[in-house]
């Protein structure tokens, strides 16, 4: 749970400074909120050589964006091995998180905290600020655990049609994508899927740990309803959330 708390501690860091959350996605570079949080978990040397102004598989940022750092590394969890996304070159630090982008599969709805800023594809998802979480911060999901247990596959890819027998790859800190560091609940809770689907899952017994957009870090356990799970995922749903979550 301290790596979570880390996390949370960073968005509510990064929000004092911007008064915004930092964007799931940015067109210009690719690069997840993640990355936009390095200075706020120690790693202002690797937020320094990291330029972002180049996509993350530019040769000067391949170093960077290829380390392992161990805020974004479950110390419970089986460590990832390293799966190229779509060539070898495009390989990207693992992680054992994934930022709530909402509710719906891709790039559909956005409706979480973060949101891909790709105007040019149809997403201009604007930043989101603890205003905008009208549902409330205690109850609404920023960060969850995700996990990796992907067997040994001829062809692997992070997108569809990439590569013959296709399995989603594991999660990557750096890579903007859904599904490699953005996450929804409409995948199953808890599946243990054998490779990265977008979806919160862990090796914890019962169900997985995620910190909420107040900082506080919850295990939400795999009997958790549909309705429930769905609703902590949205920042403006209206739902109601039972106490205990």
């Amino acid at each position: 749970k301290n790596n979570l708390k880390q996390i949370g501690l960073a968005l509510h860091n990064y929000h004092d400074t911007y008064k915004t959350f930092p964007a799931g996605s940015i067109q210009s570079n690719f690069v997840s909120g993640f990355a936009s949080i390095l200075p706020y978990i120690e790693q202002n040397n690797t937020a320094d050589l990291y330029d972002f102004s180049l996509y993350y598989t530019d040769p000067h940022n391949q170093a960077v964006s290829n380390q392992r750092i161990s805020v974004y590394l479950c110390p419970s969890m089986p460590l990832p091995r390293e799966v190229p996304l779509v060539s070898a070159n495009e390989t990207g630090g693992p992680s054992s998180y994934l930022l709530n982008e909402g509710t719906d599969d891709y790039m559909a709805a956005c409706d979480g905290v973060f949101g891909l800023q790709w105007p040019g594809y149809g997403y201009p998802n604007p930043n989101v600020r603890f205003a905008d979480i009208i549902d409330g911060t205690s109850s609404t999901f920023a960060v969850g655990e995700t996990t990796y247990n992907m067997r040994d596959y001829l062809w692997s890819a992070s997108t569809p049609g990439v590569g013959g027998q296709v399995r989603w790859g594991t999660a990557r800190w750096v890579v903007g994508y859904p599904a490699i560091a953005l996450g929804t609940t409409l995948k199953p809770f808890n599946l243990h899927a054998a490779a990265g689907n977008g979806g919160y899952q862990s090796m914890h017994p019962g169900g997985a740990n995620f910190v909420y957009c107040d900082g506080s870090v919850h295990f939400i356990p795999e009997t958790i309803d549909s309705v429930t799970y769905n609703a902590l995922a949205t920042r403006q749903g209206g739902e109601i959330v039972p106490g205990g979550l």
